[in-house]
């Protein structure tokens, strides 16, 4: 009977975990995704920031915020028309699907493919209604150092996304009101003159897929959850025989 009993528990125990897994594995905000060309302005994909290190200065930082009237550029988010909030429904966000994309393009002037990398050390995506109030915000959950693949403005070299649980948070706000604007900010290290842009697209079917680290963090998790479990086995097995 003890046998038994433990074994149930045992099996409770590893399905609780392995349920809540998936989630651990996300952590509620913006995850990098991978490297993937997708073309901005003219094929449906918005141009919403860039941004230029200052003067000898390598570290980049600024984005757009909606007051509730019109767009405010702040830090050192340059080149006018390319820094703007965007309409959710532009984008084809609604509650039903809020896998948005963040598409960045590294642009530095001294550097082909193969230079010197920068750092994307801070993201933050941030939805707003009509009188400017803040109703979601998802922040990037690792630094990320990403080098030059193509050469100038013109495409995305690497995308971003929401985890799981940051999409679900922005369906909520969708469903409560779709007329959203959507803003961009973010930080960048090691750059070398820029401007690097950032762009949003639409993503088709569910969360993206996570980078390799997540899922190796995945895997850490189910091989801990294995050996507790044999563990267990053996010490109920030891009881079973000394009772």
């Amino acid at each position: 009977m003890k046998k038994i009993l433990s074994t149930l528990a045992l099996v409770i125990g590893a399905l609780t975990v392995l349920s809540f897994t998936p989630s651990n594995a996300y952590a509620d905000g913006i995850i990098f995704v991978g490297s993937n060309e997708i073309r901005p302005d003219g094929v449906g994909i918005r141009t919403v920031l860039s941004i230029q290190s200052p003067g000898n200065s390598s570290t980049e930082s600024g984005g757009v915020r909606w007051t509730g009237s019109n767009d405010q550029i702040f830090g050192d988010a340059t080149r006018g028309g390319t820094n703007n909030t965007v309409l959710a429904s532009e984008l084809g966000l609604s509650a039903t699907n809020s896998n948005v994309l963040i598409g960045f393009n590294v642009n530095e002037p001294s550097g082909g493919t193969g230079s010197d990398p920068v750092t994307v050390t801070g993201m933050v995506l941030t939805a707003y209604d009509q009188s400017g109030n803040v109703v979601f915000t998802a922040q990037l959950l690792q630094s990320q150092t990403l080098s030059l693949l193509g050469n100038g403005q013109g495409t995305a070299d690497y995308v971003f996304g929401l985890d799981a649980a940051a999409q679900q948070r922005l369906a909520a706000a969708l469903a409560a009101n779709p007329n959203l604007r959507l803003g961009l900010e973010a930080t960048i290290i090691n750059a070398q003159g820029g401007p690097e842009s950032f762009y949003l697209n639409l993503g088709r079917g569910g969360a993206p897929v996570p980078e390799p680290t997540t899922m190796v963090l995945l895997g850490t998790g189910l091989a801990g959850l294995a050996a507790r479990m044999r563990s267990k086995r053996r010490k109920a097995n030891k009881e079973e025989q000394n009772s």
